[in-house]
């Protein structure tokens, strides 16, 4: 999934995540996945809207139909992109977690790093360079933003749609048919006639429910 192209001199914003689990040594929680999601949308929010990217997360239109059909089983256009925002934090979800899993090892249980590293995969594409000085700013945004939410009291989710739709494929990973549906249909209920909970569901009726999605942790700029 490509993200960002977002300037703060001239650098570019750039960024990828899979609704799978996280390898046991990764013990990052659902919530800490979301903080390091919204911690992005901070960061990378323009402050002109005029940028030729997409959403607050400032998306490349070439990577939306790609990042949609592997993270949710159907293209989606950029204007759709850019009009549901549910949908664009969902496939920005999916992409946060595959980068996560590849990192999976360097981060460990450490949150700093897991966000740090996150960010510098977006705004280049190369997680290791997230100590690097030409995109500290960035960085440091989006840091800051993580560890203010993170000493904030919960807020209460505005939609349980996204969460619905993890927990679903996280089933589906295990290979938990019927957990998945459940989960899948609760999303769906969320927001009915939904594309990517009907194409989960649709999912499950194939090769054993394993809609055979290949986790997003290629660079973004190919």
């Amino acid at each position: 999934m490509q993200v960002c192209k977002q300037f703060f001199g001239s650098a570019v914003a750039i960024g990828v995540l899979s609704l799978v689990a996280l390898p046991a040594f990764a013990q990052l929680s659902d919530t800490q996945v979301d903080r390091i999601v919204e911690a992005l949308r901070q960061a990378s929010k323009p402050e002109n809207s005029n940028t030729g990217l997409y959403s607050d997360w400032q998306v490349r239109a070439s990577n939306i139909p790609r990042w949609s059909k592997q993270c949710g089983g159907r293209e989606i256009t950029p204007a759709e992109f850019q009009a549901n925002p549910g949908t664009a934090r969902s496939i920005v979800t999916c992409v946060v977690r595959d980068v996560l899993k590849r990192d999976a090892r360097a981060i460990g249980n450490n949150e700093t790093i897991a966000v740090q590293r996150v960010a510098a995969w977006w705004m280049t594409g190369d997680s290791n360079r997230f100590g690097s000085r030409e995109i500290a700013p960035y960085v440091q945004r989006a840091l800051s933003a993580y560890q203010t939410a993170s000493a904030a009291k919960p807020a209460r989710q505005d939609s349980l749609y996204g969460r619905y739709m993890n927990a679903g494929y996280d089933a589906v990973q295990r290979k938990d048919q019927k957990t998945a549906r459940l989960y899948f249909q609760r999303a769906l209920d969320e927001r009915p006639q939904d594309q990517f909970a009907l194409q989960a569901l649709r999912n499950l009726g194939t090769a054993q429910g394993n809609p055979n999605r290949t986790p997003i942790t290629e660079k973004p700029n190919r």
